[in-house]
């Protein structure tokens, strides 16, 4: 394969063998701060169900169908584990450390070593790979399988060996048994094996517009047709364009998405067609399948394009070195100006990325509500009572407040604690967490539902919610009311992830 640009060599320096090296000694620092600190979120509380529950019970869940994380985690759970949140996470925290390195090693490629090298060192500190490697879920598989997939097919398509398209495909069959958006992969690199076929002529850009177009309607028509996660489906029945465009800004940085589309220009016209058709549909392809899902079937957030986050991490870091290049080339201009002009772009990139991991590390605490503090406050205002927790996440509250409780090993301390989900279909059914007959229909019937359930328990009643999961699943804001009206707000534990409110809301019924 010919080297990835001009001037740009694809073997790494002793002096940038080292500074790898720090990269990924900072990027894990940085994995690993707070790393058992963080309270689980919703999602890492299904891991630990699915990880925990009986094997059998599993298998016939829908998350067999991408088992490698869950699997992984039972083994290890096996040969001894704790359950804690550090070591819980501590697979995929691994997992994100190494896709580190492997960002510079297999993207000298595809965009050289130096650009390379800044790629890795731009996501060593991106707040939101940070998340995912600190978060017990298969997305950092995914993350990792894009960055080997995209060398990989790219080298397919110069070499025509069957040897690189079965390497691609048996990494990106592994992001699919990680997680289910790990297919996008294979929808990205099908894009870029098609495209490369043709000239990119008016005729042919009119055809890909057409394409494109119908596609968008189509997607999602199909996907409802075939009956795919039909669960999801049910949970987020409310598509939002706006909402899909929020999240890509939020969590891929504006400037990074700026500084990328520049990139694909740029590597376009130095270092060939295919590598920018490659990162181009390596990035365009799965959001574009998302914005089709999300404006038109269910709501979608841009977390489910992570795949995408390495070409976006190669095409920003390209960008902003072949523009620090041309800066220092400049003969009319001083030497030491030529330098400040040259660190303008990599310094934005740097200083948005690290903006948002002080804003992770503080404010956002690790993007996750503060459901341990919420646990702990009911567990020290309990004291020698049971408790009714009747909250809009029980898997969360379940892992505090009845540790094993999904292996049917729930400490004695934990035993008489019990944890409901606090949902509307329980309002509006009559019906408890077991689904059976328990009320008249109706906010207030519900909240007296429960007093009368704790009196007979003996046990301390509290509701934990955040607001935006309360609103979208408490349509008519009834059951808000009757909480306001009929409860005393206790405890408020303010946290704001980007634009949306984690903040945690701990209700007690009013005395009489």
């Amino acid at each position: 394969m010919p080297p990835a640009v001009p001037d740009e060599p694809m073997r790494f320096g002793r002096g940038q063998v080292w500074a790898l090296v720090a990269c990924t000694a900072l990027a894990m620092g940085l994995r690993c701060l707070g790393l058992g600190e963080w309270p689980l979120w919703i999602d890492e509380a299904h891991t630990w169900r699915d990880a925990t529950m009986p094997l059998e019970s599993f298998l016939v869940e829908d998350r067999a169908k991408y088992p490698l994380p869950f699997l992984l985690l039972r083994l290890l759970f096996a040969l001894g584990l704790s359950e804690d949140e550090f070591s819980l996470r501590l697979p995929f925290a691994l997992v994100g450390i190494a896709t580190i390195p492997a960002v510079a090693w297999c993207g000298r490629q595809v965009v050289g070593a130096r650009s390379a090298l800044f790629a890795a060192f731009l996501l060593a500190i991106h707040p939101w790979h940070v998340f995912w490697s600190q978060n017990a879920r298969g997305y950092v598989f995914v993350v990792l399988a894009a960055v080997v997939t995209v060398p990989r097919i790219l080298a397919y398509a110069r070499r025509d060996r069957l040897a690189d398209l079965g390497v691609a495909v048996g990494v990106i069959l592994l992001a699919m048994a990680s997680h289910a958006t790990g297919a996008l992969l294979a929808v990205g690199a099908v894009c870029f094996l098609v495209l490369r076929r043709f000239p990119f002529r008016r005729a042919t850009v009119v055809g890909m517009a057409i394409v494109a177009v119908v596609g968008a309607y189509a997607l999602p028509w199909a996907i409802e047709a075939v009956g795919l996660f039909g669960d999801f489906m049910k949970q987020k029945s409310n598509p939002s364009l706006g909402h899909f465009l929020q999240t890509t800004g939020y969590y891929f940085r504006p400037g990074v998405l700026v500084a990328a589309a520049f990139g694909i220009w740029l590597l376009r016209q130095v270092g060939g067609r295919d590598r920018a058709i490659v990162l181009g549909s390596m990035t365009a392809m799965p959001l574009f399948v998302l914005l089709a899902v999300g404006s038109n079937l269910v709501l979608t957030t841009a977390r489910y394009g992570i795949c995408a986050l390495p070409a976006l991490a190669w095409l920003s870091a390209f960008a902003a070195v072949q523009v620090a290049r041309a800066a220092l080339r400049c003969r009319d201009v001083r030497r030491p100006v030529a330098w400040g002009m040259a660190l303008v772009a990599p310094a934005l990139l740097v200083a948005d990325h690290a903006s948002g991991l002080v804003d992770y590390y503080t404010v956002q605490n690790g993007q996750r509500a503060h459901w341990q503090k919420a646990a702990q406050f009911l567990r020290e205002r309990a004291g020698d009572q049971p408790l009714r927790v009747s909250t809009i996440n029980y898997p969360t509250m379940l892992y505090y407040l009845r540790p094993g409780d999904w292996r049917s090993a729930v400490p004695d301390e934990f035993a008489r604690n019990r944890v409901l989900s606090l949902e509307s279909w329980m309002i509006a059914e009559g019906l408890d967490q077991w689904k059976q007959p328990a009320h008249a229909p109706g906010a207030k019937n519900h909240i007296e539902w429960h007093r009368q359930q704790a009196r007979i328990d003996g046990a301390l009643l509290a509701f934990v919610v955040t607001l935006p999961e309360l609103v979208q699943k408490d349509r008519d804001h009834s059951l808000r009311r009757v909480l306001v009206d009929h409860c005393d707000l206790v405890l408020h534990l303010p946290c704001w992830v980007g634009p949306k409110d984690e903040s945690l809301f701990v209700y007690m019924l009013k005395q009489p």
